[in-house]
C-alpha cells in the first residue's frame, strides 16, 4: 500500500496548471492571482481554454491514481477499496502539496472528482450536481467546490444506505480525507466569502 501511495502521490505531483502555464505563455501560475496552480486560478489568468484544459487534466490524474493502483490490486480483491482509497488521497495530497513545486500546488477539487469517480461512480453524479448547483446560485467556484465536498459525502452516505452503491470504509475515508484536505485548501477563500470579497465568475 506504501507503494500505491508513493506513485500516486508522484502522479499527483505533475501540476497540470504549472506546465500549461509554462508553456502557455511562459506564466508560473504560482506568481500570480491566487498563487494556486488549479485549473480557477488558471482560468482566471490564461482564459477559459487554459482553464478547462488544466480542469480536465486534473480529473484525469486523480482517475490515472487509481487506475494504477487496480493494476497493482485487482478490482476483485478483498484489499482493493484500500488501495483505491490510499492511491485517491494519495493523488489529492500530491496535487495540493507537489514535490516538484516546493510544495505549491492546487485545491484538489478536480483530481478528487477524477478518483471519487473510478471509486464511487454511482455517487459522483451527487458532487458534480452539487457543484453545479453552487455556480448557479453564486457564480463561485470555491462555493460549488465546497458544495461538491458535501454532495460527495451526502451521495456516497444515501446511495450505500439504499443499496445503490456498495459501501467500504476505505471509500468512506477517502471522502472524509479528501473533503476535508479541500476544506483546508479553501481556507482563504471562506474568508473571503465572509468578508463578501470573493471573486464571482462572469462578474
Amino acid at each position: 500500500m506504501g507503494m500505491i501511495g508513493l506513485v500516486a502521490y508522484a502522479v499527483g505531483s505533475l501540476s497540470s496548471g504549472y506546465l500549461v502555464g509554462k508553456l502557455y505563455r511562459n506564466v508560473d501560475l504560482r506568481r500570480v492571482g491566487s498563487g494556486s496552480t488549479g485549473a480557477t486560478n488558471t482560468f482566471r489568468n490564461l482564459g477559459p481554454g487554459a482553464g478547462v484544459l488544466v480542469a480536465l487534466l486534473d480529473v484525469l490524474k486523480g482517475a490515472a491514481a487509481v487506475w494504477i493502483a487496480r493494476q497493482i490490486v485487482p478490482a476483485g480483491s478483498g484489499l482493493a477499496p484500500v488501495a483505491d482509497a490510499v492511491a485517491a488521497i494519495g493523488a489529492v495530497v500530491g496535487h495540493c502539496w507537489p514535490a516538484f513545486l516546493e510544495g505549491r500546488g492546487g485545491r484538489g477539487v478536480a483530481t478528487g472528482f477524477g478518483a471519487f469517480l473510478f471509486i464511487a461512480t454511482s455517487a459522483w453524479a451527487a458532487a458534480v450536481i452539487a457543484f453545479v448547483l453552487g455556480m448557479a446560485f453564486t457564480r463561485m467556484v470555491s462555493v460549488a467546490s465546497l458544495a461538491s465536498v458535501a454532495g460527495a459525502l451526502a451521495g456516497y452516505l444515501v446511495l450505500t444506505w439504499l443499496g445503490l452503491a456498495t459501501f467500504h470504509p476505505a471509500t468512506l475515508v477517502f471522502v472524509l480525507v479528501a473533503g476535508g484536505i479541500i476544506v483546508w485548501r479553501h481556507r482563504p477563500n471562506i474568508e473571503r466569502i465572509m468578508r463578501g470579497a470573493e471573486p464571482r465568475v462572469l462578474s
